[in-house]
């Protein structure tokens, strides 16, 4: 391939007039060859991987298939905006059921069945998310196939109810699965996993779920089951076969987004020294219920863990007629400590009560450590006869001073809050429709995962095809390029020269006048102040000589920094003055600019030394975002009306200002002086 470009460009390239084109042309070859590998490259690119280029500038648009796709992207970003979503955070809690290591699949089955046959319509299940040694297992235990068995009414024989073929582990992270099912009698319920994974660096097998959910309705009728194994690992911290019944998951309390503008209730300790703290909801008239649930707040979840500040000990009491009257435990804890739920619910079912005012009270408040400050945080409190929640938005006491407590700039805590139908993160669902929305989140990220599959495939096709194009018109692109440039050269090499010959031009000048006025002043009658006049002017030409030899005879070489010449140029045009040079700026600019800044310099010094009548002179330089600003202030006699001087003493130093790009801005009045300030942007050192 080189060569043939090679022989293609030969014959342009022994026409150029300089080797350096020829160098430039051959470097072009080279980034040609270079560009093609990179297109072959490119053109491998398989359809699943991120693509660099803007599909808005391919036809691939207007192909329908395209468009097909990103209408049905756009309904599912629509419907999944309305799901609700998996937690950030694992709400820890128990872990579930582990069965044993062993070699097989379907021996690890768990089986739920009830004594009176039960119609269901759906099943749910959360995969087990937890941490181990080898690190974090998002679906630790579920198999990527899995049968569901049931008998019914009389029958032995177990009949197949559903069949997962394929749980997707590879898109799956912990999410649940929910089967929408045509209602069926059943007495029992088996689970048999089919294509386990193997545990690492073992060719053994397990099974585990966090929680298993069997739905009639919107009744989770799976605890009221009874759970049995092939086998089952119960003796491990966190690990029961009765675990899959006990509301605990890694994904926390039932909930869609946004979160209310409460997180929940943050008791007031000070208030209750020396006596339990306390809630009590008024239902507003008799009702019977019989379980209360609670939910612990995730203000502090981050800093210290899920059901931090959840009560370790706390009993129930109810009253019928008035909150002042005698109270009834129906329900405690006794002296044990009740497990830390976590970020999950906790329902506590006793045998039905029937009250008006419902008390919590907490006997013992959570210590996590011995640093930590002990704390009661509660997100929800329900009280409820069968599903319904009795103390939605019902009335709240307590006995805490602080109804209110603020948590950081946008939420609060409060006591209200406990029957507001919030957890801290997000408003409370039915069970069903929150693990069925989570899988169906999950299906449908499924499907947005292929098409935009799907979609990265055709715009692989057409990147092939668009990067041809864009190739061919880049080569012609870079050959225009090198030939411009090579003309750019040469003419800007006549541009330098033609500047080189107006500066020596304009020194010279200088320089000639100087001398002539030394020659006119050596022939008068000598005096102090003709030998003073001869001696500056003697020093300005020596100045001048070197400024020719600094621009034009060697603009390579290291030049005295442009403060320290106009510093130079200051100290030999002011001796009669006094005057200041404040400054440190001292940035590297071209030829042109350094040449135009010094006559302006100096036609702005001579002003003042003929005209301004000033006894001070202050000057400043400065640099900032790649401007010079420079600033000559006098206490002259000012000028009348600088703004009509267009042929005076202003004139010259406006055309300087031009010729830099900058500009001039003049202030003066009579009898209070002149400040000229100049401001131009810089320009980087030409080395031509």
């Amino acid at each position: 391939m080189s060569t043939l470009l090679e022989n293609l460009i030969n014959p342009v390239v022994m026409r150029l007039p300089s080797w350096q084109g020829k160098c430039l042309m051959r470097g072009a070859i080279r980034i040609l060859v270079i560009g093609l590998g990179l297109m072959a490259l490119v053109g491998t690119v398989r359809a699943d991987e991120e693509l660099s280029w803007d599909a808005q500038v391919l036809p691939v648009r207007f192909s329908s298939r395209y468009k097909e796709i990103e209408g049905r992207l756009r309904q599912l970003d629509d419907e999944m905006r309305n799901l609700p979503m998996m937690a950030d955070v694992d709400a820890l809690g128990t872990h579930g059921f582990h069965s044993n290591f062993t070699p097989g699949n379907e021996d690890h089955w768990f089986e739920i069945s009830w004594d009176e046959p039960q119609t269901i319509d759906g099943i749910g299940m959360i995969p087990t998310r937890l941490t181990t040694e080898s690190g974090k297992r998002s679906n630790y235990g579920l198999p990527s196939r899995l049968r569901i068995e049931a008998t019914r009414v009389g029958e032995s024989e177990r009949f197949v109810l559903k069949e997962i073929a394929d749980t997707r582990l590879d898109l799956r992270h912990g999410d649940p699965i929910f089967l929408d099912l045509m209602a069926t009698g059943i007495t029992s319920l088996r689970f048999v996993p089919l294509d386990l994974p193997t545990f690492p660096g073992k060719d053994v097998r397990f099974f585990s779920l966090a929680e298993v959910m069997v739905f009639r309705g919107q009744d989770n009728l799976a605890r009221s089951g009874h759970l049995k194994a092939n086998f089952s690992v119960d003796g491990e911290l966190g690990w029961n076969i009765n675990y899959l019944i006990d509301e605990q998951s890694p994904l926390g309390p039932p909930e869609v987004p946004p979160a209310g503008k409460s997180l929940g209730w943050h008791g007031d300790r000070q208030s209750t020294i020396g006596r339990s703290s306390w809630v009590v909801i008024d239902l507003g008239k008799l009702c019977d219920f019989d379980a209360i649930r609670l939910l612990a707040a995730q203000g502090d979840g981050p800093l210290k863990g899920p059901g931090f500040g959840f009560p370790m000990r706390f009993h129930f009491e109810v009253s019928s007629e008035d909150p002042d009257s005698e109270w009834k435990t129906i329900w405690s804890s006794g002296e044990e400590d009740v497990p830390n739920p976590g970020y999950n619910q906790a329902t506590i079912h006793f045998p039905t009560a029937r009250a008006r005012y419902v008390k919590v009270v907490i006997d013992k408040i959570h210590i996590p450590d011995l640093f930590t400050t002990p704390r009661i945080l509660l997100s929800e409190i329900e009280v409820l006869n069968g599903l319904q929640n009795l103390a939605l938005r019902r009335p709240v006491y307590t006995p805490d001073e602080r109804d209110v407590i603020p948590h950081d700039a946008t939420r609060i805590w409060s006591s209200a809050s406990l029957t507001d139908g919030y957890s801290s993160t997000g408003r409370l669902i039915a069970e069903r429709d929150w693990i069925r929305g989570l899988s169906r989140r999950f299906d449908l990220h499924c499907e947005q995962t292929k098409l935009v599959a799907e979609q990265s495939a055709l715009l692989v096709r057409w990147h092939q095809v668009f990067l041809a194009i864009i190739f061919a018109l880049l080569a012609l692109a870079v050959l225009g390029l090198l030939v411009w440039q090579v003309r750019l050269r040469q003419g800007n090499k006549r541009a330098v020269r033609a500047l080189r010959l107006r500066i020596s031009s304009d020194l010279h000048d200088e320089v000639g006048s100087n001398l002539a006025t030394i020659a006119l002043l050596s022939e008068l009658s000598p005096s102090p102040g003709h030998l003073d006049d001869i001696n500056r002017l003697s020093r300005e030409t020596t100045q001048s000589l070197h400024e020719i030899v600094d621009i034009t005879l060697a603009p390579k070489r290291a030049r005295k920094p442009i403060a320290d010449r106009l510093r130079d140029i200051a100290s030999l045009m002011l001796r009669e003055h006094h005057w200041t040079f404040d400054g440190l700026a001292s940035p590297e600019i071209d030829l042109e600019q350094r040449r135009n800044l010094v006559f302006y310099f100096k036609e702005s010094l001579h002003n003042i030394m003929r005209h301004a009548e000033a006894r001070n002179v202050a000057i400043t330089l400065e640099e900032a975002d790649r401007q010079l600003r420079l600033t000559i202030t006098d206490d002259g006699k000012g000028i009348r009306n600088p703004s009509t001087d267009v042929s005076g003493n202003l004139h010259t130093l406006r055309q300087r200002a031009d010729s830099l790009h900058g500009e001039l801005v003049v202030d003066s009045s009579p009898e209070r002086g002149t400040r000229l300030t100049l401001t131009f942007p810089l320009r980087s050192q030409s080395r031509k």
